[in-house]
């Protein structure tokens, strides 16, 4: 008989868990009678004999791994160590040690929590021993020869048709010993050259003889697995090419797959997705009489999309189902399967000429790997610091050319009106200031090396990079305006004392606050002479070097500093905002600012519908791979000088 590694489920000594030394004891077997076979052979009962003799334990002794629901296909799929195993009572047990590593962390403390309960042996059988009753229908075989191979945390006790099936490919000879009238005695109908013999303990042997029972026939292991293979590349076949034809999603296809459901079993169920799916459509239909789908390539990419973000940064980019194919893929793995999905052979290719191939082909790859670089530069162009956004005017200039930001005057005073008078004209005045939009930028490159090397920190973090360079930019020109002080369209700079919004010398605190207070308030419009008016300008924001800002905190607290029983005035009046930028200026001037809303101050303007960085992406002629240019169209201007004051500090 050929048998793959089988599976029998155990459970947890919750009481001996030590979350410290992070152990616990795990009951592996207690040897009772599961049903197994269905699929390399006819069903039967399988007894696990406990007795010394009969377990080769020396694995599970000498650090066996402790396994992610059995498997084995990445280091990372290990998540502990058997420490120790032994037999006791008729049972199997361990103690396991839990890896350390961040993502075996959430396994542990499910364990800690009671939410993970089971636990799953893997186990070869090299002997079965035939201890079936006259009158039984299926067979009874106690396997008196079996190795356990490995322990695994599972969600649910493992099913021995999907085991089997899962390790079709791993078969290993198991001797068969059945009894008949003639021969009492063990009679071997396969052996594995390569086991060491064993002696049967007596009782074993003494089963109830089978009436007419007769020597298994010895078949071809190699022939088995030949079978076996092709069988289920063609169920697999056959499965794929359903789903796909009736325009099924890929995670769809490959449940179908994995669950090991026969052919007709999986027609039945795309019928049934294909009901469900009507049936959606038809509501659908009814509230909107409109219907959105999305192909299945695009749900592939922005699933595969979703998997490297969720490797770049997990606690930021969360994994949906679409994103589950893919996750944990390599760059390289990520390149084969998505030429595989377009039908592309990568059979024979090496790693060079698999990635150049995935670049230059008409496969997802390229695509995937531009929205991946994409959504790291404008992540971190979005959550870079920005001090500066209350108190400037965010606008959309439609081009590059010159933009002339007038402002008008107040309206004219009304005069009265004597009875049976005429009503006078009134005028208003204007000003503009004038400025265009500059286009800053650089290209980003990605190539096959990177694939190749798996080098991830490179493709995320260097547009990371880049987006926080831009985000960084946008605060350089804000504070520059403020900074540089340049003249104004009247020619004067844009803080002066004929602008009346230069302060006294003063720190920040009451002189100095009452002092910009008063000169703001005191604003007036653009009408001259009778028609002047008072703007009445509130400042809103104080904004001052790092150098200040503790100093700044102090004068704005309810009760003034180092003053007994004394009220602060200016508690509350204004919100803080400190600027790093200005230190490299003067680390003793302060400024204020009003809000936009109310009078304007700095225009910040981008081009229409491109606000903040913005990235194309084209296929590499001189480099194998791909390049990202990004591009910030932005312009800076103070628009009026009212809504501003400065304080040169001391």
């Amino acid at each position: 008989m050929n048998l793959p590694p089988l599976f029998f489920r155990g459970g947890f000594e919750p009481e001996t868990l030590d979350a410290e030394k992070r152990t616990i004891m795990l009951r592996w077997s207690t040897g009772e009678k599961v049903l197994r076979g269905g699929f390399f052979t006819d069903p039967f009962y399988e007894e696990l004999s406990l007795s010394p003799d009969s377990v080769r334990m020396n694995r599970l002794k000498n650090g066996a791994p402790l396994l992610n629901t059995h498997s084995n296909q990445n280091v990372l799929d290990q998540i502990g160590v058997v420490e120790d195993a032994w037999l006791e009572n008729g049972s199997g047990f361990a103690r396991v040690r839990f890896s350390e590593r961040a993502d075996v962390a959430p396994i542990f403390q499910d364990v800690k929590a009671g939410i993970i309960r089971n636990v799953s042996v893997g186990y070869r059988v090299y002997r079965f021993q035939d201890v079936s009753g006259e009158n039984d229908k299926l067979k009874t075989f106690r396997a008196t020869d079996w190795e356990p191979m490995e322990l695994s945390m599972v969600p649910v006790g493992a099913d021995s048709g999907a085991s089997v099936r899962s390790h079709e490919k791993d078969l290993n000879a198991c001797e068969v010993v059945e009894r008949t009238e003639e021969n009492k005695n063990e009679e071997t109908l396969m052996k594995d050259q390569n086991q060491p013999q064993r002696g049967v303990e007596g009782e074993a042997l003494r089963a109830l003889p089978v009436e007419g029972a007769t020597r298994a026939p010895i078949v071809n292991p190699e022939a088995i697995r030949k079978e076996t293979l092709e069988q289920e590349r063609k169920r697999t076949s056959e499965i794929t090419q359903l789903t796909r034809k009736f325009g099924m999603e890929e995670a769809f296809s490959r449940k179908l797959i994995e669950s090991d459901v026969p052919v007709d079993e999986a027609r039945r169920q795309i019928l049934d997705k294909l009901a469900e799916r009507s049936d959606q459509n038809k509501i659908l239909n009814q509230v909107s009489g409109i219907e959105v789908t999305r192909d299945e390539a695009d749900v592939r990419r922005a699933g595969a999309v979703e998997a490297l973000m969720h490797r770049y940064d997990p606690k930021v980019n969360q994994l949906t189902e679409k994103a589950h194919p893919f996750a944990g893929m390599s760059l390289l793995r990520l390149a084969e399967e998505m030429l595989l999905r377009n039908h592309q052979k990568v059979s024979g290719l090496s790693k060079m000429e698999l990635t150049k191939r995935a670049f230059l082909s008409t496969s997802d790859f390229p695509e995937i790997l531009s929205a991946v670089a994409n959504k790291t530069l404008r992540q971190a162009y979005d959550m870079a610091p920005q001090t500066f956004r209350p108190f400037v005017r965010q606008v959309f200039n439609a081009d590059f050319k010159p933009v002339s930001r007038v402002q008008l005057s107040e309206a004219p005073k009304l005069e009265k009106v004597n009875q049976s008078g005429e009503f006078k004209y009134g005028s208003m005045s204007d000003s503009a200031e004038k400025y265009n939009l500059a286009t800053f930028g650089k290209i980003i490159a990605i190539n096959r090396q990177v694939i190749i090397d798996d080098d991830l920190e490179a493709m995320t973090r260097i547009p990371a990079l880049f987006g926080r360079s831009a985000a960084d930019l946008e605060s350089d020109l804000v504070y520059g305006v403020i900074t540089g002080n340049a003249a104004m369209s009247d020619g004067i700079t844009l803080f002066h004392a004929n602008h009346s919004n230069l302060g006294v010398p003063a720190a920040p605190g009451e002189a100095g606050f009452g002092e910009a207070r008063e000169k703001m308030r005191t604003q007036t419009g653009l009408q001259k002479g009778k028609d002047k008016q008072f703007l009445n300008v509130t400042a809103r924001y104080l904004i001052v070097p790092a150098a200040l800002e503790t100093a700044s905190q102090k004068q704005l607290t309810a009760i003034t500093a180092n003053v007994a029983n004394s009220v602060n005035v200016f508690s509350g009046a204004y919100v803080l905002i400190t600027e790093p930028r200005l230190d490299a200026d003067s680390k003793r001037t302060w400024y204020m600012a009003a809000d936009p809303s109310q009078i304007d101050t700095i225009e910040i303007a981008y081009l229409q519908g491109q606000a903040g960085v913005y990235t194309e992406t084209e296929q590499g002629f001189d480099i194998d791979g791909i390049k990202i240019k990004a591009r910030l169209d932005v312009g800076v201007k103070a628009i009026d000088h009212r809504g501003l004051f400065k304080n040169p500090g001391v």
